[in-house]
């Protein structure tokens, strides 16, 4: 990563980041992808808890898929 390039666009320029400026945009960037892979963990617990409590209740309640669909 040390070798990779990374240009930027200013308005109608380019520009390489060097230094610390570049150090600084690879921190964020890694940042922003280990955020954003915390909201997707847990959006997708939450799909999972919605699921499992959607199956008890058709199961403890008997509905049907249909059923279930009309109350939620």
């Amino acid at each position: 990563m040390a070798t990779e390039k990374i240009i930027i666009g200013v308005d109608n320029e380019t520009i390489e980041l060097k230094g610390a400026d570049k150090e600084t945009f690879i921190a964020q960037r890694e940042a922003d992808n280990v955020a954003f892979q915390l909201v997707e963990a847990e959006q997708s617990a939450k799909r999972d808890a919605r699921e499992s409590a959607i199956k008890k209740l058709a199961e403890i309640a008997g509905l049907t898929k249909d059923e279930l669909a009309s109350i939620l």
